[in-house]
């Protein structure tokens, strides 16, 4: 079952365009991994899929639905998440921030909604610090939080841009060994630089820069691969080449590899 389909797609910030012809179909339980240049379109794509922006041309549908309809079964981790490591506030506050329904700002929230935070932060391993102030955790263990309350949502997508950008590689490894685990029950859609250390845990992986290039690596032996546009240097086709898994650099040393001799 398809549960994004995007056909056709095209998207310009006034007169410059960003994303162009973009074809994609995201399968239930995917775990999609979305790389490229900075500027290339991939936060854009996330925001149409989101339903914060509209199609200029082409279609984008989530779980049968128009995105914009689709949003309380979608769970967002955000590159910034704007929380205020100074204010005291607790983890379980901050995880019941994600109840998009039933929100009651003057009165605050209910039972109903502490059991759900503190079920989401169980399922993160984070629940033994339901009541710690946010701001004396580690980077990685906010980052748990973060996606605990993208959980609140009960998504059957949970969509994360840049999940790992300031965390250290262990915590990377953890942040994806999580998202590994809740993959068995959710599709996972990842923006991520991290290239060599998602392709260990990605199924599927697309390149956008502009155009979108689609790799199958279910098999990590055999990839299927569908390029956007004639001449596409293939980042991943050259990791699993050289090995990713011994690779913990390998993105910095890319833009070197374009060079031709």
């Amino acid at each position: 079952m398809s549960v994004v389909e995007i056909t056709d797609l095209s998207f310009s910030y006034e007169k410059q365009t960003v994303l162009e012809n973009i074809n994609l179909k995201v399968e239930e339980k995917d775990f999609l991994a979305i790389i490229g240049p900075n500027g290339g379109g991939k936060s854009t794509l996330l925001k149409l899929i989101l339903g914060m922006y509209t199609p200029q041309k082409g279609n984008i549908t989530v779980l049968g639905k128009t995105p914009k309809h689709s949003l309380t079964q979608i769970g967002y981790v955000p590159q910034n998440t704007n929380v205020n490591t100074d204010f005291p506030i607790k983890v379980i506050e901050v995880v019941m921030m994600g109840h998009v329904e039933g929100k009651r700002p003057l009165f605050g929230y209910g039972k109903h909604e502490e059991v759900c935070a503190l079920g989401a932060l169980e399922k993160v391993g984070m629940d033994n610090y339901a009541h710690t102030k946010i701001g004396s955790l580690s980077g990685g263990q906010r980052q748990r939080v973060m996606i605990a309350r993208a959980l609140c949502t009960h998504p059957q997508i949970l969509i994360l841009d840049e999940p790992t950008s300031s965390i250290d590689i262990t915590g990377q490894r953890e942040i994806y060994e999580l998202l590994k685990t809740l993959n068995e029950h959710i599709t996972i859609i990842v923006v991520s630089h991290d290239i060599s250390v998602i392709l260990e845990y990605a199924n599927k992986a697309t390149h956008i820069n502009k155009t979108l290039s689609y790799h199958d690596i279910s098999d990590k032996t055999q990839t299927f691969h569908t390029h956007g546009k004639d001449g596409h240097f293939c980042e991943i086709e050259l990791l699993q080449m050289l090995g990713a898994e011994n690779c913990d650099t390998c993105e910095e040393e890319i833009p070197t590899w374009r060079q031709k001799p």
